[in-house]
């Protein structure tokens, strides 16, 4: 468990709380992301009490289901349908309470005096009721299946199995690890050394900025599962590789420092910006090229060709904890309709005998089996290259497949798809 009380507050414990209500309702009633709400907000920045609004909304938000479950149990009847921020109050003490080890006194007061000098103060009573309840019986959170949204979980338990889905919600509900893709030996604080180029550091590590070599460019923040894909397109020694959807350019510099000669592009300027910086500070190059897949034409065809599609994100649900909570069905068909414009549009750009790997961070088959299967129906000169020199765990029918659950021992991984076609 992460300690709570060990992250020293600034300003009124209380206002830090309200920051927290503030963080969940704009991701669970106005459905954006957790960066973009804290980016918006009074306390967005690295202060402490930064930190602590953010370590209040992630560990909600990571066991959603469980509060809610919970607190389902504790209430006669459901709240109102506009009283979320009494919602957002009530999962933020228990979760202080259960999940984090904060003082019984502070996580009920002080979330209690959150809610008060507004339209929820009448309801005060109620919350600090269920509070002081929640204080006195310590009670077990509910199993983490909880945790994933009715239809996940029925397209996953289908897909996957029962026992998969239920692995996958426990890795989801555990603060992931840091993973940096760290090719020469270096000082860490901590952590060990997985198979390839990645170092792992525990949950609680310092901030990336604040690590050793962080500066320099020793290394850059990359999950072991964002590392395969690139391994599938081979030697890529003064080939030029053209990466699509490259921000903010992990794998750009993981091509970059293998020797490929590099076109990175991607439509979003700020993310192009990203981009450029992140390898300014790795002391690498690539062209880099600010436009949209489905408008631009190369000059000439590429030697390889890396497209990070798009995609529903279902695979970074560990990391992004609110992402299930902004995704249904139909975004997952939109994506994958997307998907496949962009697949045959990158196909053109291929040489002949060239490799393109297509992957999404996505746990879902519509955007990964499905998606492969389509392409090799639908282009005839499209032969897949079976993975090879990954993690046998990681191999599915030729092609890379990883799951939450898989390593579960030392940390777990991101759910990736990736398939490497050839063309004939």
């Amino acid at each position: 468990m992460t300690k709570g009380k060990s992250i020293m507050s600034r300003i009124a414990p209380s206002a830090v709380r309200r920051e927290a209500i503030a963080l969940l309702d704009a991701v669970l009633t106005q459905q954006r992301t957790l960066d973009e709400a804290a980016a918006s907000l009074p306390l967005a920045g690295d202060s402490a009490d930064a930190r602590f609004a953010m370590l209040l909304a992630l560990a909600v938000l990571r066991h959603l289901g469980q509060l809610d479950a919970l607190i389902a149990r504790y209430l006669d009847k459901p709240l109102p349908v506009k009283r979320t921020r009494v919602t957002q109050a009530l999962r933020i003490g228990l979760a202080q309470l259960l999940l984090l080890d904060t003082p019984a006194h502070a996580a009920v007061n002080e979330t209690v005096e959150a809610i008060k000098g507004g339209k929820d103060a009448g309801l005060a009573g109620l919350l600090n009721a269920v509070l002081q309840r929640a204080a006195r019986e310590k009670p077990a959170l509910p199993e983490a299946l909880h945790n994933i949204p009715g239809h996940f979980r029925a397209r996953w338990e289908q897909r996957y199995g029962a026992a998969i889905a239920a692995a996958v919600a426990e890795a989801a509900a555990q603060r992931p690890p840091l993973d940096l893709n760290l090719p020469q030996p270096a000082t860490m604080p901590s952590g060990a050394r997985l198979d390839g180029q990645i170092w792992r550091l525990p949950p609680e590590h310092e901030s990336v900025a604040a690590l050793p070599g962080f500066a320099e460019g020793a290394f850059f923040v990359q999950d072991i599962a964002a590392s395969y894909p690139v391994r599938l397109l081979g030697d890529v020694r003064g080939r030029r590789v053209l990466d699509l959807a490259a921000a903010p350019g992990g794998k750009t510099m993981q091509l970059a420092r293998d020797g490929a000669l590099v076109t990175a592009l991607d439509r979003g300027p700020g993310r192009m910006r990203l981009l450029a910086g992140n390898l300014a500070r790795m002391k690498l190059s690539a062209e880099c090229i600010t436009a949209d897949i489905l408008e631009w034409q190369p000059a000439t065809p590429y030697d390889a060709i890396l497209l990070d599609a798009p995609c529903s994100a279902t695979g970074t649900w560990r990391r992004h904890p609110e992402v299930l909570a902004l995704t249904g069905e139909r975004d997952i068909a939109e994506l994958a309709a997307l998907q496949r414009k962009m697949l045959s549009r990158a196909w053109d750009w291929l040489k002949s005998g060239g490799r393109m790997v297509y992957c999404v961070c996505s746990l879902e088959p519509e955007e990964g089996e499905a998606q492969a299967q389509w392409f090799l129906d639908t282009h005839k000169d499209a032969r897949l290259v079976p993975a090879q020199g990954l993690p046998a765990e990681c191999i599915a029918d030729g092609m890379l497949r990883t799951r939450l659950d898989m390593r579960a021992g030392d940390g777990g991984m991101d759910g990736f798809f990736a398939a490497c076609f050839t063309k004939c």
